[in-house]
């Protein structure tokens, strides 16, 4: 039984996905009903019960719940997306229009390959849309002939109208080669991939081992979208609008603070004007993903999560008042 047990684990480190229970929504309170991960899996190899699981005889790699998780609980171990669009913005300085595909077909043209392009959430696309600075092509020709066929429908509906250009047939495929060496290229991306992702982002921590519960991270999508927000200067409305939220509190609260432990973004926390002030619950939008937690485990059912931003500035803590969202119990 050990020896199985050594066999499935060495198993689970050769895979490419990795699981941070500390992350699952589920693990962090359990009476969460969050289901993105297994909603998306068409392999049904994911099993939330009491831990976070892949069965990787049954795991196709399509990356959709990486996509799908709204916490990171989910990742691709190895794979750096900021060091990507270091080398689209470093392939956009050489003249040719980057062409992002995946690594599953070697025949793939890309001077970018990832992991199944199943991982792109709206977050990664809207990224490749504004940071570049260029029109991005996502090779999808091979897609069709792939196991993971399905993601290419998944990947063009979450493009929409954003500026990428999602690429089905070869004859459409812009792709060109790098007008000198790619040897000498990608050996001048290798070195400055990390010191371009930097001035993109801030750094974030790769490592994926479980953690503290009480550990308060921002997942990647989440930055993701605060950077786009930030580079659009000012010209962000639109995702005010639709992917950032607003915390809104129903005069039941009774100022417990027991959101706050919950919250696994620190979107909230504990505020306070002066030391003989009282204390106040405080929110910020760019921490917040929206995934329910706060609102689930509140004793008072006094929370309520809106979908938009409507203040002036998403990166501020604003103290959040109760207002008659719902009568006194």
């Amino acid at each position: 039984m050990l020896k199985d047990k050594v066999i499935d684990r060495l198993a689970e480190a050769a895979e490419p996905i990795c699981a941070d229970r500390s992350r699952c929504l589920r693990m962090r309170f359990n009476r969460s009903e969050c289901s993105q991960c297994t909603g998306v899996c068409r392999s049904n190899a994911i099993r939330v019960q009491d831990d976070v699981s892949i069965d990787f005889r049954l795991c196709s790699k399509c990356m959709l719940c990486v996509s799908a998780c709204p916490s990171d609980c989910f990742d691709i171990k190895g794979f750096d997306f900021l060091s990507v669009l270091a080398k689209v913005k470093k392939i956009r300085d050489s003249g040719v229009v980057p062409v992002l595909g995946c690594n599953m077909k070697p025949s793939v043209q890309a001077h970018v390959t990832t992991p199944c392009l199943g991982f792109l959430s709206l977050e990664h696309l809207l990224a490749l849309s504004v940071i570049p600075e260029a029109t991005v092509h996502i090779n999808m020709t091979e897609c069709g002939d792939c196991k993971n066929d399905f993601i290419a429908d998944k990947v063009r509906e979450t493009a929409g109208s954003l500026k990428v250009v999602i690429i089905k047939e070869k004859k459409d495929l812009g792709y060109l080669d790098i007008p000198y060496g790619r040897r000498e290229f990608f050996s001048a991306v290798k070195n400055l991939a990390f010191l371009q992702a930097a001035e993109i982002f801030e750094s974030n921590d790769p490592d994926m081992t479980s953690k503290a519960y009480s550990a308060k991270k921002v997942p990647l999508k989440r930055d993701l979208l605060n950077r786009v927000f930030v580079f659009l200067n000012g010209k962000g409305n639109d995702l005010l609008k639709g992917c950032y939220y607003t915390i809104k509190l129903s005069r039941g609260c009774n100022n417990c603070f027991a959101c706050v432990g919950m919250c696994p973004g620190g979107a909230l926390q504990i505020g306070r004007a002066d030391d003989n002030s009282d204390s106040y619950l405080s929110f910020n939008s760019s921490l917040c993903n929206g995934c329910g937690l706060c609102r689930d485990f509140c004793f008072k059912d006094a929370v309520h999560i809106e979908k938009g931003f409507a203040g002036p500035n998403p990166f501020e803590f604003v103290p959040l008042s109760p207002c008659p969202l719902s009568p006194d119990p």
